[in-house]
């Protein structure tokens, strides 16, 4: 339970005027903005995330390899957990992590963390002894690993409300991926190396093993056991010559994506190359095209091959994002974000998210069907840093993710919801 009182809420550590109103379909409050969560004492954070069982805990991933904890409000000078990762470039280290929707019983979390030389991206489960405990002491198990390009590794991980682990990675080789791995939906063989399941959306069933590995589980090895399962509604399940794994493809660098807490709907973040940055949605129903046009397309206009004006994704059939925004004003890297479910009523339904370059945050707005977002000229206030990352609180509070600073931010506005904010809901 959140110890907050809405009064506290309201009245402790206000910036007003941060973000702009704006006159939308749904209102954006006049005096949202940013309060501090967690101002010093962390190194490059990358993610935030709630293990959902009551505590009011936020764990916090810091890419250097730890995983820090904040209790009552206080971040914990012990780190939860420590592993050697690879920090070679600025995308590569320890970069998810996502708790099982039942940690209060079985204390289970996992984490993506690329290791070094060829490792690859690794895939982890955590089972810790104590769930209640502020510091991991039980067993560490690889669940799964990919091979690595030199760049765009994707990382992030979220369960879904049908209870599957979703995974984001990313293509990984050079200007507008000359060897088409976003678009390949099996083994390719580059240089005596051989990479697959990359520019994905990855699901698996972490929660089942698998006795006997089929051929088509491209993470594992065919005949051996393994330590994930393959949902049976995968589009690729049943299929040769496809990975079993793969959910959605045509990504360059999702780096961060979310999964929507009321719908179930997808959310990505696809970071662009050339000119443009993009949002994606897929909603949980769907059983349509899944290829999101990489490298073909960039955002709706063409990445390759050479075309001219927004033909994506009409000549490419491919499925076109929701949003998009040019490298114009500084922009070159979008973070994805989270469609807001938390306390603020009036700010429910928008889908906040930031371009880390410029440090600018995004709030879009659904109309019609179509999607629009507005953003402040001028970016975040001076000293807000750069945003990688964002996560929800166990009410759906949203949270920023500074890792320039090492500094987290909570979105906070007097239009909150009192009885949802200290969540007796």
């Amino acid at each position: 339970m959140d110890p907050r009182s809405f009064f506290l809420r309201c009245l402790t550590g206000i910036v007003p005027g941060l973000l702009m109103a704006a006159s939308v379909h749904a209102t954006i409050p006049a005096d949202l903005h940013l309060t501090a969560y967690v101002s010093s004492g962390l190194t490059d954070p990358v993610a935030i995330r709630s293990p959902n069982d009551g505590s009011g805990r936020m764990f916090i991933v810091e890419r250097g390899g730890q995983i820090r904890v904040v209790v009552d409000g206080v971040l914990q000078a012990t780190p939860y957990y420590t592993r050697s990762v690879d920090t070679g470039d600025v995308e590569r280290g320890l970069l998810g992590l996502a708790f099982d929707p039942d940690f209060r019983t079985n204390g289970t979390l996992y984490i993506v963390y690329t290791a070094s030389g060829a490792s690859g991206e690794i895939l982890r489960r955590l089972v810790t002894a104590n769930p209640a405990a502020n510091t991991f002491s039980g067993s560490d198990t690889e669940i799964m690993r990919i091979p690595l390009f030199y760049n765009h590794n994707g990382g992030d991980i979220h369960f879904g409300l049908d209870n599957f682990l979703y995974w984001s990675t990313g293509s990984g080789t050079g200007s507008f991926d000359p060897n088409d791995l976003a678009q390949h939906l099996w083994k390719k063989t580059i240089s005596n190396q051989t990479y697959y399941l990359m520019g994905k959306i990855l699901r698996l069933d972490v929660r089942q093993t698998t006795a006997s590995a089929a051929a088509n589980m491209c993470g594992a090895t065919a005949g051996q056991p393994a330590q994930y399962a393959i949902p049976a509604d995968n589009p690729y399940a049943a299929t040769a010559n496809t990975c079993a794994e793969i959910w959605m493809y045509g990504f360059r660098n999702p780096w961060r994506f979310s999964v929507d807490r009321q719908t179930g709907d997808l959310w990505v973040g696809d970071v662009g190359e050339g000119n443009w940055e993009e949002i994606s949605q897929r909603a949980a129903a769907s059983s349509g095209n899944r290829n999101y046009g990489y490298p073909q397309c960039e955002g709706l206009h063409p990445g390759r091959p050479s075309g001219s004006g927004s033909t994506c994704p009409a000549t490419t059939g491919t499925v076109a994002p929701v949003m998009e925004y040019s490298h114009a004003n500084s922009r070159c890297s979008v973070t994805g974000g989270f469609r807001y479910r938390g306390p603020i009523t009036p700010f429910r339904g928008h889908y906040v998210f930031a371009d880390a370059c410029s440090s600018e945050l995004f709030i879009g707005t659904e109309s019609g069907g179509s999607w629009t977002f507005v953003t402040r000229a001028s970016g975040i206030a001076p000293g807000y840093g750069t945003l990688s990352g964002f996560g929800e609180g166990a009410n759906g509070d949203l949270y920023a993710v500074d890792h320039q600073n090492g500094r987290v931010w909570r979105f906070d506005s007097a239009a909150s919801d009192l009885i949802f904010t200290n969540g007796f809901d």
